[in-house]
Order: C-alpha cells, then sequence, then structure tokens
C-alpha cells in the first residue's frame, strides 16, 4: 500500500465527509443565506479531494491513460470557486457585513475573475489552438500573397496573446491568494467584535480551521507556482491530508462541541452515527469479499462453512459495536451542556422552582441570552392588577413602562395566542406610543406565555449575535418553553398568596397573643355584684379591648373598647391604650377626664385612621352609682329591677381622632336586680347565612324577655341566641360581652 493509495482514500473519505457536512448545513436552514454560502463553500472544498482522489486513482495508481478524461480536467477546475465563495462567507460569517446587507448582488463581482478565468481555460486549451482558429490555409495563389502580411499580423497578435494566456495560467494563483488574504482578514476582523465568549469559541475554532487548512493549501500549491519552490509528491500529499483533515475537523467539532451555524446536537449525533454505521458496513462487506477470494487462494477449494462463520461473527459482533457507538455518541452529547435542548429542559425544570419574579427574570434573561446567542431577552409581565410591566435599559438608564390591561399591543398578544415577528406586530398595532415603546426593546420575537387561556405575560427576544434565524426546533423548544414561563409566573402568584396568608395568620396569631396579654386575667367579685365576660377572637382580630381596674376597696373602673385597624397595628394600638387607661385612671376620679386624657395621648402619637371607640365607667359598689363616659362605643344596656331599660350614651367622638374634644359624663343610680350590658359590635353585627344581623333590637329583646338568675347565666344565654342564629355562618370581628349584676 503506496502513499499515492493512502492519499487517494484520504482524499475520498474527506471529500465526502465534506460534501456531506454542507449538505447537512444547507439542510438544516436553507432559508438562512449563511448556511447557504457555508454549504456551497463545503460543496466546493469536497470537489477538490474527491477529484484529486479520482486523478490518483487513474493516473497513479492504474496509469489508465488512454482514457480521454478532458471532461473531469475542466470539472475539476469548479473547485477553484471554493474561493471567492470563501470570500462571500468572510462577509457573512460571523457577522453580516453591512455592504452585504445594504447591497446584496455586489456579491456576485467576486465571482468575475474566476468566471473569466473558466471561459478562457475552457474555451483555449492551449496556445495553438488559440492560433489554428484564424491561421489562413496555405496557398500559391495571389489572394495568399495579399492575406500574407495580415497573417503575420494576426500571428503577431496570436502571439501576444498566448503570452497572456501563459502568465493567465501561472499567476492566478495570485487571484486566489488575494481571496484568501481578505477573507482570513475579514473573518479576524469580525471575530475582533464579537460580544460573547461561547459564540467567540464556536467562530474562534472554524475561523482558525478554515485558516489552517487554507494556509496550507498556500504553501502545498500556491507558493510553488509563484515562486521557485520544489516540493516532492509526497510532501504535497502529506500537507494536502493533513490541511483537510483539519479544515474538517473542525467544522466537524464546532458543530458538535458548540452547535456551529444552530446546527443541533441531535441532528450533528445523528449524522455522526449514520456516518459510523457506513463505514462499520463497509469495512464488514469488504472483509467478507476479501475473505470469500482468500480462502480457495490458501486451500485450492473452496469451503462455505468459514463464510458462514463470517457471517455469524459479523451478526453477533455487529449490534454491539453499533450499541457503543450510539453509547459513546449520547455520552458525548449527553454531557454538553451548550446544547440548545438539554439547556431548555434544564431551565424549565430550574424556574419552576424560582420564588420570585426578579429572579425568574434573571435567569430566563441570561440563558437564552447565552444560549440562543441572542443580543437581549426582556420580559412583560403581569402584575396581579391586569397590566403589563417591563424593564429594559435604555441611554444607559433603566426604564419602566406598563402596558394597560385594554392597551393595544396586549390585547392582540391575548388574541394571536403565539410567537410573533416584530415586523408583524408592527402592522397590527396604530398606537404610535406603543410603537416606539416596542422599537426600543429591539425584539426580533415576541412570544406570549399563556397559562389556562390567561395571559401571564410575553417573552421578547432579540436578533441572534450570528445573525441566523430561528429554527423549527428553535420554535418548538421555545413554545413548550412559554408553558413553562407561564406556570412559573402562576407559582409565583400562588406562591406570593401563600406567603401573604402566611403573614397574616402569623400577625393574626401574634396580635391574638398580645390581646390575650392585655386582657384582664381575672373578674372582680364582690358581695353585692358579679360580672362576667367573654372575649372570642375572630380569624381576623378586630382590636376588642375591656378591662377592670381595682381604683379602691369601693370603687371598680370598668372598660371597654374597638380598636380601628387588624394584626399588629391594632395589636399595638390596643397596648398603647391599655397604658394610657391603666395611668390616666389612676391620676383622675372622673370618667370624661381618663377619656380626655386618652384621647390627646392617641390624638398626637398615632396617625388619623388610627382611632378606637371606647367606653370608660366607675361603679360605686357602696353607693351604687354608675358614673360613665362614652367615646363612639355601642351604648351598654341597662335593664332595671320593674324590666325596663336604657341606654349608656353620654359621652362624646370616638379617641384619637381630634384632640381637646370636650367630652361628657353621666351618672346612673343602681339599685338590687339592675343588670348592664356592655358588648362590642361583634355581637351586634354577626350575620346569618341570608346576610342578615343579629342586631340591637334582638339583643335588648333577649335581655328583656328572657329570665336569668346570674350575670354568667345571661352572657351564656346572649352567646347561645347569637350562635343559633348565625348558624355557623364564619364571623370576622371580635367578640366581647360583659354583664355587670347588681345582688
Amino acid at each position: 500500500m503506496t502513499l499515492t493509495f493512502v492519499a487517494a482514500i484520504v482524499y475520498l473519505t474527506i471529500g465526502v465527509l465534506l460534501f456531506l457536512l454542507g449538505l447537512l448545513i444547507y439542510r438544516e436552514n436553507a432559508a438562512q443565506r449563511v448556511n447557504r454560502v457555508t454549504g456551497v463553500l463545503l460543496f466546493f472544498a469536497a470537489l477538490a479531494p474527491i477529484m484529486g482522489a479520482f486523478g490518483l486513482i487513474v493516473f497513479k495508481i492504474y496509469q489508465l491513460e488512454q482514457l480521454n478524461l478532458e471532461f473531469f480536467r475542466r470539472l475539476f477546475l469548479l473547485w477553484e470557486l471554493f474561493f471567492p465563495q470563501l470570500l462571500y462567507f468572510s462577509l457573512v460569517f460571523p457577522t453580516e457585513r453591512k455592504i452585504v446587507r445594504s447591497f446584496p448582488k455586489i456579491v456576485y463581482f467576486i465571482y468575475l475573475p474566476h468566471i473569466f478565468h473558466f471561459i478562457i481555460v475552457l474555451l483555449f486549451k492551449s496556445p495553438e489552438s488559440i492560433i489554428s482558429l484564424i491561421q489562413p490555409p496555405v496557398s500559391d495563389s495571389v489572394f495568399n500573397l495579399i492575406l500574407k502580411p495580415l497573417s503575420l499580423f494576426f500571428n503577431f497578435s496570436l502571439g501576444l496573446i498566448s503570452y497572456f494566456y501563459e502568465f493567465h495560467l501561472n499567476f492566478f494563483a495570485v487571484i486566489n491568494l488575494i481571496y484568501v488574504l481578505l477573507a482570513v482578514y475579514f473573518m479576524h476582523q469580525s471575530f475582533q467584535n464579537l460580544p460573547t465568549p461561547r459564540i467567540k469559541k464556536q467562530v474562534g475554532l472554524v475561523i482558525w480551521g478554515i485558516r489552517s487548512s487554507v494556509g496550507l493549501y498556500v504553501i502545498a500549491f500556491i507558493l510553488p507556482r509563484l515562486l521557485p519552490i520544489h516540493t516532492s509528491d509526497n510532501v504535497v500529499y502529506l500537507i494536502t491530508i493533513v490541511a483537510l483533515l483539519i479544515g474538517t475537523i473542525s467544522i466537524a467539532w464546532a458543530m458538535i462541541k458548540y452547535q456551529f451555524l444552530d446546527i443541533s446536537s441531535r441532528i450533528t449525533r445523528e449524522f455522526l452515527f449514520s456516518i459510523c454505521f457506513g463505514i462499520i458496513t463497509a469495512v464488514f462487506l469488504l472483509a467478507f469479499y476479501h475473505l470469500k477470494k482468500l480462502v480457495p487462494d490458501v486451500l485450492g477449494f473452496d469451503v462455505p462453512i468459514v463464510e458462514v462463520v463470517f457471517i455469524i461473527f459479523a451478526v453477533l459482533a455487529f449490534h454491539p459495536m453499533i450499541n457503543n457507538i450510539q453509547r459513546f455518541l449520547t455520552q458525548l452529547f449527553g454531557k454538553d451542556r451548550t446544547d440548545f435542548r438539554t439547556i431548555l429542559e434544564s431551565l424549565s425544570h430550574d424556574i419552576l422552582t424560582i420564588p420570585d419574579v426578579v429572579t425568574l427574570k434573571q435567569k430566563i434573561t441570561s440563558v437564552l441570552t447565552e444560549s440562543l446567542m441572542l443580543e437581549n431577552v426582556h420580559l412583560i409581565i403581569e402584575n396581579g392588577s391586569g397590566a403589563f410591566e417591563i424593564e429594559y435599559h435604555a441611554e444607559n438608564k433603566s426604564i419602566k413602562h406598563t402596558f394597560l390591561f385594554n392597551s393595544e399591543f396586549i390585547t392582540l398578544m391575548r388574541q394571536l395566542e403565539r410567537p410573533v415577528s416584530i415586523e408583524e406586530l408592527m402592522t397590527l398595532i396604530d398606537d404610535a406610543e406603543e410603537k416606539e415603546i416596542l422599537n426600543r426593546l429591539n425584539c426580533y420575537l415576541l412570544i406570549p406565555l399563556n397559562h389556562r387561556s390567561e395571559l401571564k405575560g410575553i417573552l421578547c427576544l432579540g436578533n441572534k449575535l450570528t445573525r441566523t434565524s430561528f429554527s423549527a426546533e428553535d420554535a418548538s423548544l421555545l413554545n413548550l418553553l412559554s408553558g413553562q414561563i407561564a406556570i412559573a409566573l402562576e407559582n409565583i402568584e400562588l406562591y406570593k398568596e401563600k406567603i401573604a396568608k402566611q403573614r397574616i395568620e402569623e400577625e393574626i396569631s401574634l396580635a391574638q397573643e398580645i390581646q390575650q396579654m392585655l386582657l384582664p386575667s381575672h373578674v372582680p367579685q364582690g358581695k353585692n355584684f358579679e360580672i362576667s365576660a367573654m372575649n372570642i377572637p375572630s380569624k381576623e382580630v378586630g382590636g376588642d379591648y375591656y378591662d377592670f381596674i381595682e381604683l379602691d376597696e369601693r370603687r371598680i373602673g370598668i372598660a371597654i373598647g374597638d380598636i380601628a385597624g387588624k394584626g399588629i397595628p391594632g395589636a399595638l394600638l390596643m397596648s398603647n391604650l391599655q397604658a394610657a387607661l391603666r395611668a390616666s385612671a389612676w391620676q383622675y376620679q372622673k370618667p370624661e377626664l381618663v377619656i380626655n386624657k386618652i384621647n390627646n395621648q392617641l390624638a398626637h402619637t398615632t396617625s388619623a385612621e388610627k382611632y378606637a371607640t371606647f367606653f370608660y365607667g366607675i361603679f360605686d359598689t357602696q353607693k351604687l352609682t354608675f358614673t360613665f363616659s362614652n367615646a363612639g362605643h355601642n351604648y351598654p344596656i341597662i335593664k332595671t329591677q320593674d324590666g325596663s331599660h336604657c341606654f349608656l350614651s353620654e359621652g362624646g367622638l370616638v379617641i384619637g381622632v381630634q384632640p381637646n374634644f370636650p367630652y361628657q359624663s353621666s351618672q346612673v343610680k343602681l339599685s338590687p336586680g339592675d343588670t348592664i350590658v356592655f358588648y362590642t359590635d361583634g355581637i351586634t353585627e354577626a350575620i346569618n347565612v341570608d346576610v342578615e344581623e343579629f342586631g340591637e333590637r334582638k339583643l335588648i329583646d333577649i335581655i328583656l324577655q328572657n329570665p336569668f338568675h346570674t350575670a354568667e347565666e345571661l352572657r351564656n344565654l346572649i352567646y347561645e341566641e347569637m350562635v343559633r342564629f348565625t348558624r355557623g355562618t364564619p364571623q370576622y370581628d371580635d367578640l366581647t360581652l360583659i354583664v355587670l349584676r347588681v345582688l
């Protein structure tokens, strides 16, 4: 096996691989200019080693000089279109240059020198053929004597043309060299301006491979034609093989490792598997062919059993080998975290556990920007009130904008329910302000984030840095991702609601603890009176408050109030109220002065919405008098021994609203058998299933019409009637009830 034969096999193999790579890149996204240009580039690159292998086999190995191979020689010239195609490639990769976008037809001028070259070579195989076309026939006639000077002129002119033809054939390599240098310069310049590390790795590998392989070709073929350099055939074969290997492997590895031109790893894996499958099949068939010829030559007769054994061995070995190759390729691509499908699968899983919108935005924008190599990514998210908000950067500052629920843009995205390009969207929107905002976002594709037929947000994707369009696989995966993002947004809403609910419950629990700590631990009792009290906090703490203050041996202060506000703020106000009450009750002997002091303190230390209804009275157990002042609280009810009733209403405004308000007080004389019922609006405003209130009238009827013997008995009676009335309907206010009965 000579080096020539090895070179021919390598040429042919690499040529086929280059052709298949070009076909794969072209078919992946034929609508994309860079894919078309790259596919054609690899086709021309494949043509040279394939035709080179054919030439080596025909002329060097089998030496079939008698064949007329002029057609193949002319076909081989087509490969030189690789050089203008390489220059064209450098103008659109890694980024498309402005001149190509502005004047797309200008690239045709790149091919003019080579078209001129082909015309000359194809029409005139040699200088002699040019002369023979118009050489006058040899004749002794007078006419020939007349044309002879003209013939000399033509011979001189054609001599110049012949010299030009020879010069053209020898030095057209200079044009190719210039094309190579320009292409390398343009690619290097574009590479320096690339923004992201990933695309730099992808492009850098491809540019290095092309630069190295083309550079080796220049050394092997172009420089010897321009300079007095002689290289042997073996050196040329070796340099060519290395050049082809570098170029092919760099492009293939860029596809495998970095998804060159967005070729998905799945397609690349299938491509490599097909190649390996073909190679293994060819090896087995070749081995079977040689074995079939070798056995009769060695043994002198045919042994069919050997062929049967080989076939059985091939069947047994073929399947494990294919499985191992498939497993290797799966591991190779499965561990690649730059594969878009792998990244999106991981992202779809990760975002479902993100608890807040800010982190979700950062995760989505960073991953999509890096994996798809996008200029920008934005998220427009529903804010919970129906409007949609977005934050973006412009003019070195952060700008927030809100799209209303019924805005033209949001309405369109809600109706479309599909990805839409910015060009299409602009034709559907008339609002100039919304158009301006969308233009500032610099979006290319907008994807609605729908879940359960509700628009949760909009994913805005900018252009790819490679200027390639979104492939069908990109669109499919992004569509799946949009559903996951919508679910993640709903999960965040539910999580917020859960946290808010949990916070409220914790606040209520803490407020209830504070409230219970502030309520009296025991109820005063005496020989000629009894008191029974009840406080049942609701699920939403309403701030009911009551207190007993034993001022001296015969006087007892009784207070009841309802704090405005719920939760911790209400509990803090209640604590403030208790402190003010206890300080004022010992300082002042009259209820109106106590309330006035409390009112001034609350009015000066709290905001206007922090107020309370409040009732304070002093019961003299010896004189059986009850002096009181009512600051906007529910009127306590007195039931006298003779069955009549009255209200304790004298006082003034609720406390905490108007400082220095002139509160009034009043005094009633009590007799044995009289009863006073103090209560909060949790009693009278309790509702039933028909949304009817328990009411003050019903409370009075219970007090007046039902016989009772103790304060506790009346308290329980009122509570039981209220429970019976509400019939299990949830109540959202505290219930406080105090019964004072004179014995």
